[in-house]
């Protein structure tokens, strides 16, 4: 006979993906920061992993609803 489940535990699936979404657009500010440093260019690729990164969380908000 299966387990019930236990009502006493938190459902980590929507912290789990706040937490992926976080991450993707913390670090694709980052990558386009470290771009910008590396080729001295001013903010273009802070601006497009800010911009990658607010897509991702898109999608991802979707994908959660869908």
């Amino acid at each position: 006979m299966p387990d019930k489940p236990n009502s006493n535990r938190p459902d980590y699936t929507l912290l789990s993906r706040a937490w992926n979404i976080g991450t993707a657009i913390v670090l694709l500010i980052l990558l386009g920061h470290w771009l910008d440093q590396k080729f001295h260019t001013s903010a273009i690729f802070t601006i497009i992993g800010a911009i990658l990164g607010i897509l991702y969380s898109l999608y991802e908000a979707w994908a959660a609803l869908k």
